[in-house]
């Protein structure tokens, strides 16, 4: 530090900084009194008294040691004195601490003897606040020097704190009171019954070092040009900028509202179970009477409470399962709820069992993880877990779903699990889900069981609901940790699929040969069309869709059923649309539909 230079800062500013402790010494005399009148807690006059002076006072600091210095170029002045610059921003940078801390000192000790005057209070009770009260007013000057040190955008930095403290009341419901640094002055410090959370003073001390790091940096580097540079006046169209920024943010964080906590979906009748973790329902229906209903409630809940517990899922869900008319066997569909949060299957009365406990399992991870169990790079895994977890107790059904996986053509690839949206494009719903058992047995024939179910408890964690999701390892990263990669893991499960394979050879080779062709038409007056042949089969079923531009997966599609052996889809594609078609037959063998072709066709 440099006793000449502090002379003179005293000396220049001392009138403005006397004006503006009286100012706070009559705020805070106010408020005192005030505090004895309420039912507050004994430091509720500090702690208010900090939260409006302990950013006023350093912003006032900041403007006449460093915003001013550099505005009059008083500090190019002092840059030509054997001085030097890291000394002369030293001695200004602890001259503003200084007087910040002790503001807070002083107003802390005049707090004391007011409360001292009208009850007993021991020293340990008086110094309970004041950590908390000084990292406050510390992290207020740290934030006020650097934002001192942007000149002309210092403005700017305090609108953008503040928006920030809005965004996350609106997203969050976090009380203002509850946000980073504010913390430090909570209703535990205003009651004085005890320090906030570590957490809190870690959060303030690391903006804290931060802001004193962002000043040094502006201050020393470049030979101080920066600030120099932003200490001159916002140009006009520098002003409109910061002005319509600071609107649109504004209006922004003004329509960022908090997702409700929606109540649990609920039906009027029906048959219930409540398990460990779960609630089942299931709604008898003519063709579904209420002994079925129990059962499946029953198995449903067992799965459901046996899965979060291997994988300690948080999530405690509703489930309920609605049998209806009309729907297909094999098309089972998650209800979209608005309003009410659950799992709401709707299957039809001879939907397969395997089938519908395979669906629960999936919702609830996709659930436990807020939908990132569906991305790309774990997607198999996702399928492969809920099909395993649905089959453990069925050796019947496991046998059957091999023979399905077995089934599927040709030999299975590191790509065919690693994209598997692109597999299951390709193999259709019922056969991608037996390839992804296969594989997922693969996995536990090599791990174990028990690592095989750590290893996916780890990869279907709950992820944090903020930007550190971002730096979550990969599932293949879990994966070669555990010294299974896909290529491993695809080899083996190619290898038990041959086994397969050969055991059931007569019986593969026996089922019918079926062969389809997609073809596009263009005529002069119906204009383009999409046209289906099948050969070998007397029934098939088309799914098609027009796909949007850029689309990755195609999602529901509309489905076509068909007696005989030509179809034309009931659509009319103009030139450049992109339309998915698949074409499906039942295979009584297999016991589900099988895809015999898949196709994108772009309209030429």
């Amino acid at each position: 530090m440099s006793g000449a230079l502090l002379r003179k800062e005293l000396s220049e500013h001392g009138a403005v900084l006397g004006v503006t402790a009286l100012l706070a010494a009559l705020v805070l005399f106010a408020l005192l009194v005030q505090a004895e009148s309420e039912l507050g807690g004994r430091f509720v006059g500090l702690t208010r008294f900090s939260m409006l002076f302990g950013f006023l006072i350093p912003i006032v600091l900041a403007n006449r040691l460093l915003v001013r210095e550099y505005a009059g170029r008083t500090q190019l002045f002092l840059e030509t004195l054997p001085l030097g610059r890291a000394r002369a921003f030293a001695t200004k940078w602890l001259l503003g601490c200084v007087l910040s801390m002790l503001t807070a000192v002083l107003a802390w000790a005049w707090t004391v003897e007011t409360i001292v005057e009208t009850e007993a209070l021991g020293l340990r009770d008086a110094l309970a606040p004041l950590p908390a009260v000084l990292t406050f007013w510390f992290t207020a000057w740290c934030f006020a020097s650097m934002a001192g040190m942007l000149g002309r955008y210092r403005y700017v930095v305090w609108a953008i704190a503040a928006l920030l403290v809005v965004v996350l009341e609106s997203v969050t419901g976090m009380s203002p009171a509850e946000a980073p640094v504010l913390r430090l002055l909570g209703s535990d410090v205003q009651m004085g019954r005890a320090l906030p959370e570590p957490s809190a003073f870690a959060v303030a001390l690391g903006i804290a070092l931060v802001s004193l790091a962002g000043a040094a940096a502006l201050a020393l580097i470049g030979s101080g040009a920066m600030p120099s540079a932003l200490a001159q006046r916002m140009t006009a169209r520098e002003r409109v900028f910061v002005l319509v920024g600071i609107v649109a943010a504004a209006t922004l964080s003004a329509v960022l509202e908090r997702s409700p906590e929606l109540p649990p979906f609920e039906i009027a009748d029906g048959e219930r179970v409540e398990g460990r973790h779960v609630r089942v329902g299931v709604m008898p229906t003519a063709d579904f009477d209420a002994a079925r209903a129990r059962s499946l409630a029953h198995i449903l809940a067992d799965d459901a409470d046996s899965l979060i517990d291997a994988l300690s899922l948080e999530v405690e869900p509703a489930i309920f399962v609605l049998p209806q008319q009309g729907l297909d066997r094999d098309r089972m569909q998650r209800a979209s709820l608005s309003g009410s949060k659950g799992v709401v299957i709707r299957i039809a009365s001879d939907a397969p069992l395997d089938r519908v406990r395979a669906l629960v399992g999936h919702a609830l991870i996709v659930d436990s993880t807020r939908g990132r169990a569906l991305r790309e790079d774990r997607h198999v895994l996702l399928d492969g877990l809920s099909a395993y977890w649905a089959l453990r107790d069925d050796a019947d059904a496991r046998r059957l779903w091999r023979l399905r996986a077995a089934a599927a053509g040709r030999p299975l690839r590191e790509d065919d699990l690693a994209l598997w949206s692109q597999t299951m494009e390709r193999l259709g719903e019922c056969t991608s889900l037996a390839v992804a058992f296969g594989a997922f047995e693969a996995l536990v024939e090599r791990l174990g069981v028990d690592a095989a179910l750590a290893l996916m408890a780890d990869v279907f964690r709950t992820p944090p609901d903020d930007f550190r999701v971002l730096f979550e390892a990969a599932p293949e990263a879990r994966l070669a940790r555990s010294g299974v990669g896909f290529a491993a893991l695809a080899a083996q499960t190619e290898a038990a699929l041959g086994a397969v394979r050969e055991r059931h050879r007569e019986l593969l080779a026996g089922r019918p040969a079926v062969d389809a062709r997609i073809e596009q038409r263009t005529d002069a007056g119906p204009g383009n069309s999409i046209e289906v042949h099948v050969d070998g089969a007397e029934r098939f079923t088309v799914h098609y869709a027009r796909l949007r531009p850029w689309a990755g997966s195609v999602g529901e599609t509309p489905r076509l059923d068909v007696q005989g052996s030509r179809a034309v889809l009931p659509i009319a594609p103009i030139r450049g649309d992109r339309v998915f078609v698949a074409v499906e037959v039942d295979d009584a063998a297999l016991d589900c539909p099988i895809r015999i072709a898949a196709e994108r066709v772009t309209i030429r």
